[in-house]
Formats: C-alpha cells, sequence, structure tokens
C-alpha cells in the first residue's frame, strides 16, 4: 500500500509538539501495511522549514520501516490556498508519480488532515475522480480526540450521489494547465513586486505592510489628511516619509516634521498656530505658527497625544476647514496643509482624545507590530546588515531564532540589535553559536509574550480602562465581543463604556 501525504504546519515534530503530527500519525497506524511513502511538501518559509520537516519525518519513518522507499516531493507552490494552482500542481505531481512508478493499481491511502484546508479539498477532489485510483481518504485526530474517540485516525468514506466526473486530462494538456497557473502566479507576484519598487524604505512584504504600501498608492493623494497609529519603534514616521516621497516630493523639496512629544504640552498650540502679541506672558511679538508658515506643504505632527485635549477642537477645525487662528487673536485664516499625524497611544481613549479626532482625518494607517509581521524580520535584518560598514551575514539558524522573539521594542530594536553585532564582529558569516549569550535577545516567559506589563507603580484604573478600549479596538466597537475577549458577563462593557462617556462629559 502507497501512502501520500502532505506535511503542514501542525506536522512539525519537535520538543514543544503536543503529537506527533497527522502525518506521522496515521503512517504509524498503517505501517505494517505501507510499502512506499510520497511525502509532498511546499516550498520553506519564514518560521516555517517544510522541505527540512520533511526530511526528519522521511528519517522518522525509516527509523520503523527501514527497507521502504520514502520519496519527498518539493511542490512549486507560491500560495497554498490559491486553488486553481494548487489542484494544477497536485494533480501534476500525483500523476507522474502513479505513472512514473507505475502504482496506478495498487492501494493508497491519502491524508487528508495535513496542510491547507484547500489542499485537503483538492486531494478529496483527486480520489472522488478517480485521478488518484484505489485510494483510501484518511483523517488523523489530535491527540485530545484520539483519548475520546479511542483511535488515532479513521478513513472518511463520501459516498456522494451524483458525483460529478472529472476527466483525467493527457500529459500535453496539464503541462498547458500548469503553465498557465504559473502565468498567473507570475502577473500577480509582478503587480507585487512593482508595489515593493515603489517604496523602497518601507522594508517587508508582509501582507499587511503590502496592504499599508497599497493603501498610500491608491487611497492617498497630496490632500488626504492621514493619522498612522502604532507601537513605539514600528516605523511610523517610515511611513509619514514614504507619503511625502510619493505625493509631495516634487512640491515641497523638504519634509517638515514636528515632534508634538518633546514641547511642553501647553505650547504645543501656540507654537502649531502662532500667537498674537501680549496673548499670554512672554508674548512679546506676534508669531506666525508652523502651520501657516508651511502652508502649501505636507507637516507630520509626530505624537499628537501629547496636544492637550481641551485644546484639540482647534486642531480638528484645521483638519476638516483648513481653520488656522493665532492664539489671542479672533481672525480666523484658511490656509492648505496636508497634516500626517502620529502616535503611539490609543485613539479610542477618551481621556487623552476627543471622542470625534480620528473621524477628522481622510485615511488611517494601522501600523502592526513587528510580533505581527514576522515575515518582515529577515528583509529587514538584511537591509540594516547593508548600512553598515561590515561584511557580515546570517545563517538561516540565527534568522529562525529571531522568528521566535517578541521584539517588543519592534523595528527600532531589531535595528539597534543588528548594529550591536556589527559593533561586535569582524566581516564573518555568523551562525546562533556564535554570538555571545549577552548579546543574544532574551526571550521573555510565555506570560510576557501574552501581555505586556507596565512598570510599578501604577494607575490601576488607568491600566485597566487601557485593556477595556483595546478590547473595543480589537471587537471594532461590537461590545459583545469584547465582552468575550475580556471573559466578562455580557452586557458589561455596554454599560462600562456608557459610564466612561457619561462621566467624560
Amino acid at each position: 500500500m502507497k501512502y501520500f501525504t502532505l506535511i503542514g504546519n501542525h506536522d512539525f515534530i519537535d520538543k514543544g509538539s503536543p503529537g506527533l503530527g497527522a502525518a506521522l500519525t496515521i503512517f504509524l497506524h498503517y505501517k505494517d501495511e505501507i510499502d512506499g511513502v510520497y511525502i509532498f511538501t511546499s516550498p520553506d518559509k519564514p518560521n516555517a522549514a517544510y522541505k527540512q520537516m520533511s526530511e526528519k519525518i522521511k528519517r522518522r519513518m525509516l527509523q520503523e520501516k527501514g527497507n521502504m522507499p520514502v520519496s519527498v516531493i518539493e511542490m512549486d507552490l507560491d500560495n497554498p490556498v490559491n486553488f486553481d494552482l494548487v489542484y494544477s500542481v497536485m494533480l501534476d505531481e500525483t500523476t507522474k508519480v502513479i505513472e512514473g512508478d507505475g502504482i496506478k493499481d495498487d492501494p493508497k491511502i491519502i491524508n487528508i488532515t495535513s496542510g491547507t484546508p484547500t489542499m485537503s479539498t483538492c486531494w478529496v477532489l483527486l480520489q472522488k475522480s478517480n485521478l488518484i485510483p484505489n485510494a483510501k481518504l484518511i483523517q488523523s485526530f489530535e491527540p485530545h480526540f484520539q483519548r475520546v474517540h479511542g483511535k488515532t485516525c479513521q478513513e472518511v468514506i463520501l459516498d456522494i450521489e451524483n458525483f460529478p466526473e472529472i476527466s483525467t486530462p493527457s500529459e500535453v494538456k496539464r503541462a498547458l494547465n500548469r503553465v498557465t497557473q504559473e502565468v498567473k502566479v507570475l502577473k500577480e507576484q509582478k503587480v507585487v513586486k512593482d508595489l515593493d519598487s515603489s517604496f523602497p524604505g518601507l522594508i517587508g512584504k508582509s501582507k499587511s505592510l503590502r496592504d499599508i504600501k497599497q493603501q498610500i498608492l491608491k487611497l492617498i493623494d497630496s490632500k488626504t489628511h492621514v493619522l498612522i497609529l502604532g507601537e513605539p519603534g514600528t516605523g511610523k514616521e517610515v511611513i509619514a516619509k514614504s507619503i511625502w516621497n510619493t505625493h509631495r516630493k516634487d512640491m515641497d523639496k523638504v519634509q517638515v516634521t514636528y515632534d508634538c512629544g518633546a514641547i511642553s504640552p501647553g505650547l504645543i498650540i501656540s507654537e502649531l498656530f502662532g500667537y498674537e502679541k501680549g496673548a499670554f506672558t512672554g508674548a512679546n511679538t506676534t508669531k506666525d505658527g508652523l502651520i501657516e508658515k508651511n502652508n502649501g506643504k505636507m507637516l507630520f505632527l509626530d505624537e499628537i497625544g501629547n496636544i492637550p485635549r481641551e485644546k484639540q477642537n482647534v486642531f480638528m477645525r484645521l483638519l476638516q476647514f483648513g481653520e488656522c487662528k493665532k492664539v489671542g487673536s479672533s481672525t480666523v485664516n484658511n490656509v492648505d496643509v496636508q497634516i500626517i499625524a502620529a502616535t503611539n497611544k490609543n485613539i479610542n481613549d477618551q481621556e487623552m482624545f476627543a471622542s470625534d479626532l480620528r473621524d477628522r482625518f481622510d485615511e488611517i494607517i494601522i501600523l502592526p507590530p513587528l510580533r505581527d509581521r514576522k515575515d518582515d524580520i529577515k528583509e529587514l535584518v538584511d537591509y540594516f546588515l547593508q548600512m553598515e560598514d561590515k561584511n557580515i551575514s546570517f545563517t538561516n539558524n540565527i534568522y529562525d531564532e529571531l522568528y521566535k522573539y517578541p521584539w517588543p521594542g519592534n523595528v527600532r530594536q531589531l535595528q539597534k540589535w543588528v548594529s550591536r553585532i556589527c559593533r561586535f564582529f569582524e566581516d564573518t558569516q555568523l551562525e546562533w553559536s556564535d554570538i555571545p549569550h549577552n548579546i543574544k535577545p532574551d526571550l521573555p516567559s510565555h506570560i510576557d509574550e501574552e501581555l505586556d506589563f507596565p512598570n510599578y507603580p501604577i494607575d490601576y484604573n488607568h491600566y485597566t480602562d487601557q485593556l477595556r478600549l483595546r478590547a473595543i479596538d480589537i471587537a471594532k466597537g461590537n461590545m459583545s465581543e469584547a465582552d468575550r475577549l475580556l471573559g466578562l458577563k455580557d452586557g458589561t462593557m455596554k454599560q462600562w463604556k456608557f459610564q466612561r462617556e457619561k462621566r467624560l462629559k
């Protein structure tokens, strides 16, 4: 009996794995009957070395049955959820195996648990249409359900009347179908490559970052007011620079940046809008503000959370109506300035921000933390290494370790870590074992990965309010979902929000 299996994320066998994974579980159940194994694997991805894991599983199988042929077949799959491509590739590879090894009439079992749902669906279609003849579909159970059901796996029998017949295409037609799908993928890859080349300063190819690139390119222009949200160190200023490069560089010549966090909150409005002589103690002359001085340009305001809440109304009128009034003046001037603002604070915190401030911006860019876009880590590291005046490179096992770290300081922390490595070493290729312990990023405990604890002492009520506001943000304003996220009784968050808004009025 021949065994066909894919290798998916849940097949990775290491010290932290709860079980053996579906590929091995099914093999061990049927090993006495199996006389040949075909392991189909996808290309490696960050933190998911499918080819390497396939070889590891192959070695484990041979430990159990050493005289058995085990073939590892790498499939050219750029997108494991693109149904058209997955089906064409799986049909092509399995047909080549069946015809090439002459196993058409051999009994077969197929593991339909491993891989993406798209892949499982393709196995079912290939088996039900007899494109993989004389085959049974096998489902594996997770360790918990193995105890419940008293078995590790079972055959899945899909007796469906009038199941549509799918004819087996000729070799030429199969090749043509596959080429057609690959051309389609290449076109999609070209679109992505062109997008990345449009933003040389935005390093990374994660979906979240590419969505931001599309947003800058398609939804933002030289008039759009933009609010950038993100934790410290995520690269909000880099996003602002990318907006300026894309839409304002030829117009403004220089990007103007003002850090609201670097000045006393009481002085920010007068710095931005200017003031009349005698408006306050020390105002000995009339002074134009930063906004009037940069009329017709783009102005990047970093950390607007430092603007006092009671003064944010004048800022909102600027965003909505283009109004600019000096402190101490009754004259309102109209200005044409594009505002790009940023904050690392919770924009839904009504004690810090006016409730409708975010609504005055035309576009909001949410920049995720590095721990949520780990696909970007390798590209960022390679970019930072190129910036250093050292010929230093990393082996893959260093990147594997870097993917595990949560990077609480985000991209800024990663860049500083690379710089530290380059100060310590000269020209060399480094393994993880080469890096001294005191330079390696310390992995926090599991609980620290789940929650960023503040420094004590803290304002307990304020901290719990932040947790609630964050839950509301994640739940996109759905109070019942926020209750669920926080483990509260239904209706708790709705009542809390009502009381809080009443208190803030």
